[in-house]
C-alpha cells in the first residue's frame, strides 16, 4: 500500500499542471456528449443492483 502510495505521489508531480478552464475550452471539452449513454448505462446499472440487493433481505 505505501509503495503504491508513493509510486501514484511520483508520478502526479511529474505531469504539468493544467491549463485554465476558459469558456471556450470548457465549450470544446463539453460540447460532444460522447460516453453519456455509458454513463448513464452504469449509473441506472449501479442503482438496481442496489435495489435487487435490498429485496432479497
Amino acid at each position: 500500500m505505501l509503495i503504491s502510495r508513493l509510486t501514484r505521489t511520483s508520478r502526479s508531480a511529474a505531469l504539468p499542471p493544467l491549463p485554465p478552464l476558459t469558456r471556450g475550452r470548457a465549450v470544446d471539452l463539453f460540447a460532444d456528449d460522447t460516453g453519456a449513454a455509458t454513463a448513464e448505462y452504469a449509473v441506472a446499472t449501479m442503482a438496481t443492483v442496489v435495489d435487487f440487493g435490498h429485496t432479497l433481505s
